[in-house]
């Protein structure tokens, strides 16, 4: 039987609990008087010091020193894992001592019990809630005092630096690196136009004897100005769609081991989290120009569902042939769903509610309501896509499930004690084995649980809240259609990021785990899409304004990415594990940030490469 894990209680996030029951043997005054020799303490201490040496990212030495007469159990459990009971880690004999190693990144209650032989039960003996630094060295010394009760004491016997050091670091080599290379660049630029200065710049053709003379810059811009006229392209938004790509890629590289740049053990909201749903809602947005694009070219409604039919199974078959990456498969095994197939259906979904009640924008000027002409001529569309979200709740919160509770929306797993192990995910879960089978759907367990059973974080279910989020990415880019004038963009942009992200905050409370709709990535959740989808009209507007408003920045390097993204994906998906991309390192954080940003950069690179030659890959 197991004590409730409390709550952090003082400013230095730990406590310690005092038993006064317990019954002294003749022993005790020995226990009490025993004096560790100094060879014993350098004997720990080397002890410490050597197995600091093999600690990995996010971890810390805990040295255990007891002198009670009795053994005792050591139990521990993070926050991460919510409603999980303690877990037995190791046991500290009677006047003895034990070495463990403890994670850094979440507060952590640690308990220290004994066996009860009067009451067939546990009593504890002390009780810490502390939040460890990386690579610290803790002791924690057990003793018994003159009045009989128990004492813990709980000291670290090193100054380790912040874990997140070596993000400023890098942050700062990067920086350097890029305002040298601006440097360069303009410095280069006007040797190249001193020198056009002096020498007139002219080029004799091997064919024929005539000049050809480079325009000024004035010309240049006239002409671009000119382009752009005829065809307008948002700089903001392939931009937009390179920094997805390219956190989404450091993230899948090991992000350095931060824990900020991994999923979730489940509810919650990381960096991670972002790229993915950011990525749909761009997917959205871009729509409005395809779609407009071929109407206006007067290709047939026919001819539009044929290429939406292709262009589906054409990222859905890539998807799979990607869960091959990791060697031969056995078919009877291979997942089916997966980020670009959850892509497929998405853009299917939406596509062919988008073809059947396409209108074209310009209608709508002499309209009362041609303020909001971007919402009220879209009302079909807005009506199917609600439904589509309210069927994920019902199914959600109303399917039964065999075996476990309606509307269990939990981890399963060491969750709630193991009641519920094997229901993670509940509906979302049961409806992705009903219709792929247990074997066909993605065999990651989630580690802090110790679940056993697959769960699909790209299923079926959450594809409904997946295209309602498309379709507020389909909305950002009509408001681009119906008004022109920059404030007018800007002010609806940041209007959609208040109300979902109000929407988003009063489902899960403002609260990780205790609202009525958590916030959750593996079951996209429908605060989940609001939150994102809110994020996504920030940062939207925010690279309109530095970018297409003001021209302060070109995108660079983000925008070379963001313009061949299935390519760039595709590459550092298939080449996640070769060198020089990966190769095996120690595990410290400043190694693995190093190797994620190289890992990351190399595509970079590629995608620049790609821009300069004018290769462009689309499905």
């Amino acid at each position: 039987m197991t004590a409730p894990k409390d709550t952090k209680q003082t400013k230095n996030a730990k406590y310690r609990q005092k038993k006064n029951t317990f019954t002294p043997n003749n022993n005790i005054a020995d226990g009490i008087l025993q004096v560790i020799s100094i060879s014993e303490i350098n004997n720990v201490r080397c002890n410490v010091l050597e197995t600091s040496d093999k600690l990995k990212h996010d971890e810390a030495t805990l040295r255990i020193n007891s002198t009670l007469p009795f053994p005792v159990g050591f139990y521990s459990q993070t926050d991460n894992c919510w409603k999980c009971p303690l877990l037995f880690e190791v046991e500290v004999a009677a006047m003895g001592e034990a070495v463990h190693i403890v994670k850094t990144i979440f507060p952590t209650t640690i308990v220290f019990r004994r066996a009860s032989p009067e009451s067939d039960g546990q009593q504890d003996v002390c009780r810490f809630y502390e939040t460890f630094r990386e690579r610290g060295e803790y002791w924690i010394h057990l003793r018994e005092e003159l009045d009989m009760s128990w004492d813990c004491q709980l000291t670290i016997k090193n100054n380790p630096l912040p874990a997140e050091m070596p993000i400023v670091y890098v942050f700062l080599g990067l920086l350097f690196m890029s305002v040298m290379y601006k440097l360069g660049e303009n410095s280069y630029r006007r040797i190249r136009e001193r020198n056009s200065e002096i020498n007139p710049v002219t080029t004799k053709s091997s064919d024929c004897d005539h000049h050809i003379t480079v325009p000024t810059d004035d010309e240049q811009t006239q002409a671009e100005q000119n382009a752009g006229s005829k065809k307008e392209r948002l700089k903001s938004l392939d931009t937009f769609r390179g920094i997805s790509l390219a956190v989404m890629m450091f993230v899948n590289y090991g992000g350095g081991g931060y824990w900020f740049f991994e999923h979730p053990s489940w509810n919650g909201l990381t960096v991670a989290d972002l790229v993915f749903p950011w990525f749909v809602f761009i997917m959205g947005t871009a729509m409005n120009y395809s779609f407009r694009s071929m109407i206006r070219r007067g290709v047939y409604k026919s001819k539009i569902l044929v290429k939406i039919i292709k262009r589906s199974l054409k990222l859905f078959a890539l998807g799979i042939i990607l869960n091959t990456n990791w060697g031969p498969v056995d078919l009877n095994f291979i997942r089916i769903m997966g980020v670009l197939q959850r892509f497929s259906l998405t853009y299917l979904v939406l596509g062919l509610i988008e073809l059947a009640f396409y209108k074209e924008a310009g209608t709508h000027k002499e309209k009362r309501w041609s303020s909001v002409a971007d919402v009220i001529m879209y009302f079909p569309q807005w009506l199917i896509c609600s439904l589509l979200l309210a069927l994920h709740v019902i199914l959600t919160f109303m399917l039964p499930v065999p075996g476990c509770p309606t509307g269990y929306v939990g981890p399963g797993g060491l969750s709630e004690g193991g009641k519920y192990f094997n229901c993670t995910g509940g509906a979302a879960q049961y409806i992705d084995r009903s219709v792929f089978t247990q074997n066909h759907m993605y065999q990651g367990s989630q580690g802090t649980y110790q679940t056993a059973i697959p769960f699909e974080p790209e299923g079926l279910l959450g594809t409904l809240t997946s295209v309602f989020l498309c379709f507020l990415g389909l909305q950002a880019g009509r408001i681009l259609m119906f008004h022109e004038k920059h404030s007018s963009r800007i002010i609806r942009w940041v209007i959609w990021a208040i109300i979902c992200g109000s929407i988003a905050t009063v489902l899960c409370k403002g609260s990780q785990n205790d609202g009525w709709i958590p916030v959750n990535k593996a079951l996209w959740s429908v605060s989940f899409l609001l939150v994102t989808g809110s994020f996504a009209f920030i940062v939207l507007a925010v690279l309109y304004v530095v970018m297409d408003v003001h021209h302060l920045w070109n995108g660079a390097p983000f925008i070379y990415p963001g313009m061949n993204s299935i390519v760039v994906y595709c590459c550092h998906s298939f080449f996640y594990r070769f060198f020089p991309v990966r190769w095996q390192i120690e595990e410290v954080h400043w190694a693995l940030l190093l190797q994620s940003v190289w890992s990351t950069a190399i595509w970079m690179v590629l995608s620049y490469i790609l821009f300069r030659k004018r290769i462009f890959i689309a499905l």
